[in-house]
């Protein structure tokens, strides 16, 4: 049903599980299904980096963006390129490269043992980009300016990493975690215990809880279906 101010009320109180893909920010995918569906009250429930793709839990309505605190608390699954040789100051590969060395490539026995390390709870100091607040600041204002502030380390769990393969430069891994841990620090830290540096290649969350990305909505085919007036049907859900 559509309202006099163009509000498509089918999907209003919706969890959609969509696919973001890659060069697009959290809050893009937000705006663009906010704009198709005509509802103002949209929200998501874990933001992705715009470089990063995957599992984004998104709320349409009021009664759906109240509930979404709870989907930011269940354990995440990604798939991550960890990069040797090369640290940058974002831990990523859109950052400014700080440091490069030369190194020679582990073998899987070492990678692996040297993954076993991060498994549990651990302490982990965010990336100098991100959004966690220092004096009410968030902290990727005071990167941006060049400035240097303490960042606090914080604990986090992971449940479980595994050594996917090895690639020509660094290997791919898979990370089950709780919520606040930094897959870009994860990299970081990883890169600093082998003792050649590292950032964060390349970045796909695969799961939220029970929403895998198997399972989700293609962000684009959603806004031309819905934008075109079709029926869009299996889609979302409502709880």
């Amino acid at each position: 049903m559509v309202t006099a101010d163009g509000c498509l009320t089918q999907f209003d109180g919706s969890i959609l599980a969509v696919n973001k893909p890659v060069g697009i920010t959290s809050f893009g995918v937000v705006h663009r299904i906010r704009k198709a569906v005509g509802i103002k009250k949209v929200g998501h429930a874990g933001t992705l980096d715009p470089f990063a793709e995957g599992v984004l839990i998104v709320g349409i309505g009021r009664s759906a963006t109240k509930r979404l605190n709870e989907f930011m608390l269940l354990e995440k699954e990604y798939l991550a390129r960890v990069v040797l040789g090369t640290v940058t100051d974002s831990d990523d590969l859109t950052g400014k490269v700080l440091e490069e060395k030369e190194f020679d490539m582990p073998d899987d026995v070492t990678v692996k043992d040297t993954l076993k390390e991060f498994v549990g709870d651990i302490e982990q100091v965010p990336p100098r980009y991100s959004a966690i607040k220092k004096d009410g600041v968030r902290l990727y204002k005071y990167a941006r300016k060049g400035i240097e502030v303490e960042r606090k380390p914080r604990k986090v769990l992971i449940k479980e990493i595994d050594l996917v393969n090895l690639t020509t430069d660094g290997f791919n891994i898979r990370v089950v975690c709780s919520r606040g841990t930094y897959i870009r620090s994860l990299a970081y830290d990883i890169g600093r215990r082998l003792e050649c540096g590292a950032h964060l290649g390349a970045l796909t969350r695969v799961r939220i809880g029970n929403y895998t990305i198997e399972n989700c909505v293609n962000l684009e085919h959603f806004v031309n279906r819905v934008t075109t007036g079709k029926i869009y049907s299996g889609c979302h859900s409502r709880y």
